[in-house]
């Protein structure tokens, strides 16, 4: 069974542009402890280039994973596209753009749009349509402003 949801979302953080898209590219051995939901099991690197990576990330509850192309050559935004994943369709993304604030830290903006692979995964991209703008926003928001401040 097939659903698509596709939504965008904001949220204000203190972190810096370079510190957003920093954070969404470190693909070192510490991004598990640095990304709450993101499963040690699942992490690989099958490709990191200076602006472009290609990795296996997922989480362990609900147990999920994805094969990502990453694609920071845009300034100040950061695009993952779905490749392969035992859930989603490939060619599912989802896009983070930074823009400097006069106060300091950053306005986010975020896009997602997946389409499930199976009834289970349905039920879960049907979910995002409703509770997914307020969730990633917050979620982004809370591992963002949890960076040290230089």
């Amino acid at each position: 069974m097939r659903v698509r949801t596709r939504f965008e979302f904001d949220f204000v953080t203190t972190a810096t542009p370079d510190q957003v898209i920093e954070l969404m590219t470190d693909f070192s051995p510490n991004r598990i402890d640095r990304w709450p939901a993101s499963s040690a099991k699942a992490f690989e690197v099958y490709h990191l280039g200076e602006t472009d990576a290609d990795i296996r990330e997922g989480q362990d509850f609900p147990k999920v994973w994805a094969t990502w192309h990453y694609d920071w050559s845009t300034p100040e935004s950061v695009r993952l596209t779905v490749t392969e994943s035992d859930s989603l369709q490939p060619g599912g993304y989802m896009t983070l753009t930074a823009t400097r604030r006069a106060e300091g830290g950053s306005a986010v903006h975020g896009e997602w749009e997946q389409t499930s692979k199976s009834l289970t995964s349905a039920v879960g991209v049907t979910m995002m349509r409703f509770i997914g703008p307020r969730f990633l926003s917050s979620y982004y928001r809370k591992v963002y402003d949890g960076l040290p401040r230089s």
